[in-house]
């Protein structure tokens, strides 16, 4: 049962990383149709990284359990 879960939480993050990828691209693209959304484009990605950490936060303070601890960001450095 464990390793069927794994594999969930494996499958939305690799849909995720998806849509992802794809709003980088849009970005980009935006940008270099037009420099000045720059700053629109800017507020939108702060908007989605303040709203995913919250969430986060949140959802594993509901459930005791934080998820950002189990994470080494010394090792995402190297990405």
């Amino acid at each position: 049962m464990e390793q069927q879960e794994d594999s969930q939480v494996i499958l939305h993050l690799k849909q995720a990383l998806s849509h992802m990828e794809q709003a980088i691209r849009d970005s980009i693209q935006t940008i270099e149709g037009n420099p000045s959304s720059q700053k629109e484009i800017g507020y939108i990605w702060e908007e989605f990284l303040g709203t995913f950490f919250g969430k986060v936060r949140t959802i594993g303070k509901e459930h005791k359990i934080n998820l950002l601890n189990l994470i080494s960001f010394e090792r995402l450095k190297k990405f």
